[in-house]
């Protein structure tokens, strides 16, 4: 006699819905090392290029100094509902900030001794003259190193999968070892050792539609002319039906699938999503450029305007990919709360004015290396607010490593990192403060941006200060920045005793011991040796 199956119960239904919710979650929990559980969330990074720290409307990144000709809605959005960040630095040139990112190290240690692109030796344009310089510039990197333990294969040894979609610059000139797909990141799309974007519109050759000479092509099927659907689809204008495609939208669509086939994993994910944008060419979508103009009187701006505004819509459309993974229309699937994204850029802007900030790209004034940061985590981070804490891109590594549960790091020995996790602070704790320093050490010539040097910014007293010792000039500039952001006022004559602690931090940092610390010093043309940390200070 057969027995009859029993009823499905409530409780039956309940056991294995419970069941299933854990099989899916459990690589996105993590234990802590006190025991209790938290959720990992995603990591985006949102690295725009050569985007200047008040390039955007967005009051609270930019203390309320944006022009009013940079019209960013979605950028001022995510301000709105997360934390910025007014007093975020990188190095004052992309390369050696993505370098520092990805490694969570200063240029200083082996594994990444980028200090700029290309060499230590880029004299002209309007600069000392090679021959007169008292110095030259060391040899350098231009990969972070294969050995090198970047902040991608840590997380992947934390259960993250991970992917980088366009700009990458740190990899491929030393070898494929150093590239992308070899430095931890299971999907690479766009990332090789180009700087830039030699076009920003698709053409037509022999083998269809292309990016000529982007990469290695991987943007290229992405490259056909808008089509009606796509126009429908993103809502665009229809004037842009059958015209060429703009490498921001490329860029866009290759987020797109990257985002939704993360989102379908069971792993929570680090995506670091690199735009060509803002660097030159600086040509906009032709549609941008109009909505600029009518509101722009400054005519020669206005491709650089709409050319960040294409950046404004990528981020607009991962937001709403997170909200909505499937674009279905129903957000039942959202991510939002799950995801924490990081916007900023990787040195201060070299195609506008940087006001109030003094300098530009290049430059270890505050305009060469203050950049836009904020961090959007909704649920979490506590929206419309500002933190002014000091951030450097050495910080990302070690505040990732921490909301994936530290539950494995480099070794100390083998791959230290200089930075310290931010976790706190977005967290809301008020005391959460930078306890060390931010230093730059630069030990040859950029044109006539840069020459040796090296920085230090720190608090004393409750001040912001920031002190410059350079090399050629053997001469010292100090400035407060909490009272003086435009780095107007020169104060190691009124203040000596203040440079004088600041130039003890600068040579204890230079004089560590660590058998990865070799910092690259100017070479002295008279001896031909390093010319070695500054000097004490001492008033002349």
């Amino acid at each position: 006699m057969r027995s009859r199956s029993k009823p499905i119960t409530w409780l039956t239904v309940f056991c294995v819905t419970l069941l299933c919710v854990t099989l899916f979650t459990a690589g996105r929990v993590t234990v802590a090392k006190d025991g209790s559980t938290a959720a990992r969330p995603n990591i985006v990074v949102l690295m725009v290029d050569d985007l200047g720290w008040n390039h955007i409307s967005a009051a609270q990144a930019t203390l309320g100094t944006s022009d009013k000709l940079y019209q960013t809605p979605h950028i001022a959005q995510l301000a709105k509902d997360g934390m910025s960040f007014p007093f975020a630095y990188a190095q004052p040139n992309c390369a050696p900030t993505r370098a520092a990112m990805l490694s969570g190290q200063y240029p200083p240690r082996v594994h990444n001794s980028v200090y700029v692109v290309g060499n230590l030796n880029r004299f002209g344009r309007g600069g000392i003259k090679k021959q007169e310089a008292k110095f030259d510039g060391p040899e350098q990197s231009e990969d972070v190193s294969a050995e090198a333990v970047t902040v991608a294969e840590s997380l992947q040894r934390n259960g993250y999968a991970t992917a980088h979609i366009g700009k990458y610059h740190v990899g491929g000139h030393e070898g494929d070892a150093t590239l992308p797909e070899n430095s931890g990141f299971d999907i690479n799309i766009g990332g090789f050792s180009q700087g830039h974007q030699p076009v920003c519109f698709a053409s037509e050759g022999k083998n269809g539609w292309t990016f000529k000479n982007l990469g290695r092509g991987d943007f290229d099927r992405f490259a056909e002319p808008y089509s009606a659907k796509y126009i429908k689809r993103r809502q665009l204008p229809q004037q842009l039906v059958g015209t060429p495609k703009h490498v921001s939208d490329a860029i866009g669509d290759a987020m797109e699938e990257t985002v939704q086939k993360l989102a379908d994993g069971d792993k929570p994910f680090y995506l670091q999503f690199h735009t060509y944008a803002v660097h030159g060419p600086v040509r906009a979508r032709p549609d941008l450029k109009q909505e600029v103009a009518k509101r722009n009187d400054q005519k020669k701006m206005t491709e650089y305007a709409a050319f960040i505004s294409s950046v404004d819509e990528n981020l607009g459309r991962l937001r709403s990919l997170l909200n909505d993974p499937n674009q279905d229309g129903d957000s039942s699937d959202s991510i939002s709360e799950q995801t924490l994204i990081l916007f900023t850029s990787d040195n201060g802007g070299t195609h506008a004015s940087n006001t109030p900030l003094r300098g530009e790209k290049g430059e270890f004034y505050e305009g060469g290396v203050r950049v836009p940061l904020i961090a959007c985590w909704p649920g979490t981070i506590q929206a419309d607010s500002v933190n002014n804490r000091l951030v450097h891109c050495v910080d990302y590594y070690p505040t990732f490593l921490e909301l994936a549960g530290n539950q494995w790091q480099p070794s100390n020995s083998v791959h230290p990192l200089d930075g310290e996790s931010f976790v706190a602070a977005l967290q809301g704790e008020k005391s959460a403060e930078r306890s060390e320093p931010i230093f730059f050490l630069f030990p040859g010539y950029l044109d006539q941006r840069a020459q040796p040097c090296a920085v230090v910014i720190d608090e004393i007293d409750g001040k912001r200060y920031k002190l410059t010792y350079y090399y050629e000039r053997d001469a010292w500039e100090l400035y407060c920045l909490s009272d003086d952001q435009s780095e107007a006022n020169e104060l190691s004559k009124a203040q000596p005793e203040i440079a004088r602690q600041l130039a003890s931090e600068i040579r204890k940092w230079l004089q560590q011991r660590h058998p990865t610390w070799q910092p690259q010093y100017p070479i002295l043309r008279k001896t031909g040796k390093p010319a070695g940390p500054p000097p004490e200070f001492a008033t002349r």
